[in-house]
């Protein structure tokens, strides 16, 4: 295979490398000055470019604030676009185990990728960071003990989504809505689930293929129901497109929208939405608005002008974790063992706040926020904290994953 770098691939040697490790010194002082390979993998063309984008910027931010080291090792960070598609990600993912040997695996924005590159990783024993994908399965069924995931699990978001409409919204009277697609299936079943174990009852279910720009025909069927609430989850432009026709079909002040934080994302959504947005409601592990994401929103805006939504705090986040791990074991990232066993022993203080993992799956153990969109001191959409879910644990192993 020739050695240049793809357009859909990207090398990015990160801190200095001393000329002496190439010239005679002993086998384990050249394996301490060589960098440490990580991977990302993300989506950086397709339907999911804009949240890899983001993911890569907060990734990045993390490495350049730490002087591009871990362990006191200079990182190389090589980075490839898996297209939103599983097959692309197998194939990426083969490469970089098999040929590029890189000692980290991190990324994956898409579930069905996530679930792809599962055995892939697992057999070869590549430490992966699961940062965006919320497939139950990766907490149960599909559990890796190669895989950490320093994000939530569908059910995380979709349960304390639940408790809080039944409590606050309505008992009854609420409908769905979502992308039809593994993760719309998942959210809107888990939320259902505990919706109804609280008592409450929901009406019909509306499924829209993934990529539909009108929402028209469904808008008026939901008019005409005039429902108490409707928990919907779309991603990205879906997302931005409902919120607006929701507007003008002038629903947005008569009917509660509730969802998971990706139908209100502030970095990804909330800017092309505008004031769509206002009023809408949000289980999520991430708010610009909470205490633990206070450092990273200042230095996200110094570096972007923006405010970071979920994929760019995930790759943020990710850093932290990964960082905590690899300088426990000082750099010897052979020692994949210990570098578990710490992440397992310690929380690790992070942009979502401290991070705890379940050591029956490697699940991030998360606060959960309740938010609320309300213009913020500037005037534009914000996501603001209403409440907070502390530790919300996914079942874990031997849960259903639906």
């Amino acid at each position: 295979m020739p050695n240049r770098i793809s357009s859909t691939r990207r090398s990015l040697i990160l801190g200095g490398m001393g000329a002496a490790a190439a010239i005679g010194l002993p086998q384990f002082a050249r394996a301490a000055n060589a960098p440490i390979k990580i991977a990302l993998v993300t989506s950086l063309s397709g339907p999911f470019s804009s949240l890899g984008e983001s993911m890569r910027a907060g990734l990045e931010l993390f490495l350049a604030e730490n002087g591009n080291q871990m362990g006191g090792r200079p990182v190389q960070l090589l980075i490839e676009d898996d297209h939103g598609k599983p097959d692309e990600a197998v194939r990426k993912v083969r490469k970089l185990v098999g040929q590029d040997r890189v000692d980290v695996i991190c990324g994956v924005i898409s579930a069905a990728v996530a679930l792809a590159i599962r055995d892939i990783v697992t057999e070869s024993k590549t430490l992966t960071f699961i940062i965006n994908a919320a497939a139950n399965a990766l907490a149960r069924e599909a559990a890796s003990p190669y895989i950490f995931r320093t994000t939530k699990t569908s059910w995380m978001l979709a349960h304390p989504a639940a408790l809080w409409t039944h409590e606050h919204v309505a008992k009854s009277g609420g409908i769905t809505l979502a992308s039809d697609y593994a993760a719309g299936r998942e959210y809107v079943n888990d939320f259902a689930e505990t919706y109804q174990k609280q008592g409450g009852s929901l009406g019909r279910q509306f499924w829209t293929p993934l990529g539909t720009t009108d929402f028209a025909p469904m808008l008026m069927n939901v008019a005409s129901m005039n429902p108490e609430f409707i928990y919907a989850f779309l991603p990205g432009a879906d997302a931005v497109r409902f919120l607006k026709q929701m507007k003008d079909f002038r629903l947005q002040d008569k009917i509660r929208l509730v969802g998971p934080g990706a139908l209100f994302d502030q970095e990804d959504v909330l800017p092309a939405a505008g004031d769509a947005g206002l009023g809408g409601l949000n289980a999520f592990h991430q708010s610009p608005g909470a205490p633990a994401s206070a450092s990273f929103v200042a230095a996200y805006g110094r570096a972007r002008n923006r405010l970071p939504g979920e994929a760019s705090t995930s790759g943020y986040t990710a850093g932290q974790v990964i960082k905590a791990g690899i300088d426990a074991v000082s750099g010897d990232v052979a020692q994949r063992d210990a570098l578990k066993k710490a992440l397992l022993d310690k929380p690790v203080d992070t942009a979502f706040g401290p991070m705890r993992f379940d050591p029956r799956n490697n699940q991030a153990i998360l606060d959960i926020y309740i938010n609320e969109v309300r213009k913020g001191p500037d005037g534009k959409p914000f996501n603001t904290v209403l409440h907070t879910y502390p530790g919300i644990q996914d079942p874990g192993p031997g849960a259903a994953s639906k």
